[in-house]
C-alpha cells in the first residue's frame, strides 16, 4: 500500500510537471525509475533493452502528462504506461522473430544486473531465464497477461481495466494463455 504522503508528493510533482515543471518532472522520474525497472525487467532480455523501455516510458509519461487526471493515483498511471510499453517490446519482439534471427549470447556479453533481477542465486536467475524463454513462445498478449498476473501479481480485473478488456474475456484469454505453456512445458517435458 503507498502512504497517502506519498500520494500527495506525486500528485503535486504530477501537476507541477503538467505545467512545464522540470524538476517537478526530475523529481517523478527519480522516484519511480526503480519500480519502473523493475516491472519492466519482465519484458526483456537485455540491460540495453531494458534501459531503452525505461527511457520510453518516462518519455511517454512527458508527452501524456496532459491528459493524466488528480483522480487516480500518479504511480497506477505510470505503471500502465509502463505495461503498455512492455507489450509494445513484446509486439515489435514478436514482429522482428519473424524475420531476422537473433543472435545468441555470447560468453562475454555481460550478465545481467542484479539491482533489477530479482532473482539473486545463479540457479533462481536460471530459472527466470527458462521462464522468459518459455513466455517468448507464447503471443504478446499471452506473454502481457501471464507476466502481470503471475510474475507482478495483478488482479484479472485490474488486467481487465487496463486493457479494456472484460473480465470475462480476460479469464478466458488466461486460461488459453496458461494452457498453451502448459502445452510448451510438456513439450519440453518440464511436466
Amino acid at each position: 500500500m503507498v502512504a497517502p504522503a506519498s500520494l500527495d508528493l506525486d500528485a503535486d510533482c504530477a501537476a507541477r510537471a503538467k505545467q512545464g515543471d522540470r524538476a517537478a518532472t526530475e523529481i517523478l522520474v527519480e522516484r519511480h525509475q526503480a519500480a519502473v525497472a523493475r516491472l519492466l525487467w519482465r519484458f526483456v532480455r537485455s540491460q540495453a533493452d531494458l534501459d531503452d523501455l525505461v527511457q520510453d516510458t518516462f518519455l511517454r509519461m512527458v508527452r501524456g502528462l496532459p491528459n493524466w487526471r488528480g483522480d487516480q493515483p500518479f504511480i497506477h498511471w505510470l505503471l500502465r504506461i509502463a505495461t503498455n510499453t512492455g507489450r509494445d517490446y513484446f509486439r515489435r519482439q514478436s514482429v522482428r522473430s519473424r524475420w531476422m534471427v537473433e543472435p545468441t549470447a555470447s560468453p562475454t556479453d555481460p550478465p545481467q544486473p542484479e539491482a533489477i533481477d530479482p532473482a539473486g542465486d545463479p540457479a533462481a536467475r536460471a530459472a527466470a531465464g527458462e521462464v522468459k524463454s518459455l513466455l517468448a513462445q507464447l503471443s504478446p498478449d499471452e506473454r502481457t497477461l501471464l507476466t502481470l498476473h503471475h510474475l507482478e501479481g495483478w488482479g484479472l480485473a485490474q488486467i481487465a481495466a487496463q486493457f479494456g478488456w472484460t473480465l470475462t474475456a480476460t479469464k478466458l484469454r488466461a486460461w488459453r494463455a496458461r494452457r498453451r505453456l502448459r502445452a510448451l512445458l510438456q513439450a519440453k517435458d518440464y511436466s
